[in-house]
């Protein structure tokens, strides 16, 4: 009887051993093999706009890295939540497009089409220009994956192209250009204010800036200057490039918009946050400066977003569309605003907490900003100008706008 007994009690050991050994008791070690994928499972069910969707995650998920577990948990509408690593290699600061050759010489072949290079940037160190079209990377023609390796990553080589007419055949060829050693992508602070200047056409005085981005003091006082140079040099038109913009705070979307709205509106909604435990509101303020009664041109691209479209879409709202027109290619429809949360682990999280509505209380629409006038910039990819040329394509064509109140026939 008492050797059942023991037998019996050493099953029983055995059978509770099993049971640690099969995770009951090895919740410790799991929380903190996790612990990364824990505190941000918990971030997101507190903070996220869409938390009560978000689907409690399987055991195994918590063991994937910590950046795809946290795309794992994003909604199917969101286009704005972001990751942060703790060791960010940053980027070369160019924006570009990846086509097909446009010339159909090699149907395989492709290129990048530089559009904007950011100041500060290891590309504007490298000497990299708008217009230029990458051939090779590294001795490497392109292909359909390429675009990846000119976002960030060690130094390179890269060799550039350009395309040429010729007038006797009537056609396009192509012409070998430079030899570039791009540094290795890093992180770096970019100029605010690309920009700022004025052109004389007949008897209009055309105010023009290009905001890179609307972040920090380097924005806000670079913007003040701009603006206050514009009143006192009495413009008659004001055209805002945000093509490339696509980060900024609200304050300085804020402070903007507030120039650019009358003075009758400080105190009124600029743009209302939906989260989901409420809404807050953000009031137009008192500027300095104040060009309302300038009439207004903004310029938006793919690449506009978040601070960029909320001040075209509030801006646009408050003014009326009689003296505001919206020119470019459709802005990225990022409509939610984020937020920074810092991690104990070194890496950040940036999720959407809460909708965009502009001043006159509509969500943002998320397929971009309605244009008054499409404009494709790469109609003339063969050459394309320098931001800031009067010859550039947009520009040129809000100019010809304004001078003869249509646009060309060709456009």
């Amino acid at each position: 009887m008492r050797i059942y007994r023991t037998y019996t009690l050493l099953l029983m050991l055995v059978a509770t051993f099993v049971a640690v050994s099969c995770g009951e008791d090895r919740t410790h070690e799991f929380l903190e093999k996790t612990e990364e994928n824990q505190w941000t499972y918990s971030m997101m069910k507190d903070v996220y706009l869409w938390a009560d969707e978000i689907k409690q995650p399987e055991r195994s998920q918590f063991f994937n890295t910590t950046s795809k577990f946290f795309s794992s948990l994003l909604h199917k509408n969101d286009k704005s939540s972001f990751f942060t690593d703790s060791v960010s290699t940053g980027s070369y600061g160019l924006t570009f497009s990846l086509m097909r050759d446009p010339l159909g010489v090699k149907a395989s072949r492709y290129y990048a089409l530089v559009l904007y290079v950011k100041p500060g940037s290891p590309a504007e160190t490298a000497g990299i220009e708008r217009g230029e079209w990458i051939s090779t990377v590294n001795g490497s023609t392109m292909n359909s994956a390429s675009g990846k390796l000119l976002q960030s990553g060690e130094d390179m080589e890269i060799t550039t192209s350009y395309i040429d007419y010729d007038d006797e055949n009537g056609s396009h060829y192509w012409v070998d250009g430079d030899t570039i050693q791009m540094p290795a992508s890093r992180l770096f602070n970019s100029r605010a204010i690309y920009l700022d200047t004025i052109y004389n056409v007949r008897d209009s005085k055309i105010a023009y800036i290009v905001c890179d981005n609307l972040n920090g003091a380097s924005f806000a006082n670079g913007m003040q200057e701009a603006l206050l140079g514009f009143a006192t040099a009495d413009v008659t038109d004001v055209v805002v490039d945000l093509r490339y913009c696509n980060e900024g705070t609200l304050e300085n979307a804020n402070a903007m918009a507030s120039a650019l709205v009358p003075s009758s509106l400080v105190g009124t909604p600029f743009v209302t946050l939906k989260g989901k435990d409420g809404d807050s509101i953000s009031h137009y303020t008192e500027q300095p400066v104040n060009l309302s009664d300038k009439r207004l041109f903004f310029i938006t691209g793919r690449n506009t977003k978040g601070a960029a479209e909320m001040l075209v879409a509030s801006v646009n709202a408050s003014r009326g569309m009689h003296d505001v027109i919206v020119m470019g290619a459709q802005s990225a429809g990022a409509n939610v605003h984020t937020e920074r949360y810092d991690s104990p682990y070194g890496f950040s999280i940036n999720p959407a907490v809460a909708l965009i509505c502009s001043s006159d209380g509509e969500e943002l629409p998320r397929t971009g900003i309605a244009l008054d006038y499409p404009i494709d910039e790469l109609k003339e990819k063969e050459r394309l100008h320098k931001l800031g040329s009067e010859q550039e394509y947009i520009l040129r064509n809000i100019e010809y706008l304004i001078v003869n109140g249509s646009l060309p026939a060709d456009i």
